[in-house]
């Protein structure tokens, strides 16, 4: 009886100390929200107007209704540094990058968006929110080699637990995908989704984890560039000093000028790497969008 006193008593602590966290997270988050939410402070402005073609005055509305979306937010990462203690439950988008998402999905509407690499579901949360606000009738599918989502539940999302390689296929083969979001970190297997989602003419391509080079202790390094395909595929996610490979599979595949630029446009493509705590990417086809003037 005793031990089960102790197990129960810990387990309420546990969570009691997550709800905390928690609540102190949203309050962190609420402050730099309220500051960035505004002309001529909004996050991210220029790269969202250089990506997007939007104007001030859009941007503006967008980011009132983003601010306003609390649920969305909340616990998404602090702007800190990204290190191993990053706010929150894992290095999920910050909530510049949170932004920077819930502006794709206000002017895109991408009806089926897919994401590789959900864990707790915080990123998964703000997909869900923004979709909820601009998508009618639209679908969120989630792919994880384990479930340990919290924050999003089958009655919102699809989620399919297997090797992505396998899912993906599933996917492809019974809905037309407008968005994939690739937070999963072995190489080979963001090169295999990157090039499977050009053969499915999927338009839109988003990507965690490219930036940081400019920020001490980022997660991407150019050095790893000077890597043979081989060898990068051999570290996976164990990639130490050579950093993350999504943005060296956005370089292989879009443009190689993506290593050091951090905007490039190509006759298919319109690619901006925002400049955020981990780096939010996202690859446009360019008949999406009209050229900024």
């Amino acid at each position: 009886m005793a031990t089960t006193l102790t197990v129960s008593a810990k387990r309420t602590y546990v969570r009691l100390r997550q709800q905390i966290k928690g609540y102190q997270q949203t309050q962190k988050n609420r402050q730099v929200v309220q500051q960035h939410t505004r002309l001529p402070h909004i996050f991210l402005q220029h790269e969202l107007k250089q990506l997007l073609g939007c104007d001030d005055a859009w941007l503006q509305e967008t980011a009132g209704e983003y601010y306003h979306c609390t649920d969305g937010w909340k616990l998404l990462s602090g702007l800190r540094s990204p290190s191993s203690k990053t706010d929150g439950y894992a290095k999920s988008l910050d909530v510049a990058e949170g932004f920077a998402l819930w502006a794709l999905v206000k002017q895109q509407q991408p009806k089926v968006v897919v994401e590789l690499g959900s864990q707790y579901g915080i990123s998964a949360r703000i997909w869900k929110e923004a979709l909820k606000r601009y998508v009618p009738q639209h679908e969120l599918i989630l792919c994880d080699l384990t479930d340990n989502r919290r924050f999003i539940d089958d009655s919102e999302c699809t989620f399919l637990k297997g090797d992505a390689r396998e899912t993906l296929k599933q996917v492809f083969a019974s809905r037309q995908v407008h968005l994939l979001h690739n937070d999963a970190h072995p190489y080979d297997l963001i090169h295999w989704s990157v090039e499977a989602a050009i053969q499915q003419r999927i338009p839109i391509l988003t990507f965690h984890d490219v930036g940081g080079y400019q920020l001490r202790g980022g997660p991407f390094k150019p050095v790893g560039a000077t890597l043979p395909k081989a060898e990068k595929a051999k570290y996976g996610e164990d990639y130490g000093p050579y950093g993350t490979w999504e943005r060296h599979v956005m370089a292989e595949i879009f443009d190689q000028r993506l290593v050091q630029q951090d905007f490039v446009v190509t006759s298919d493509w319109r690619m901006q790497i925002f400049d955020s705590l981990f780096g939010f990417g996202v690859a446009l086809r360019a008949d999406r969008i009209e050229d900024p003037a």
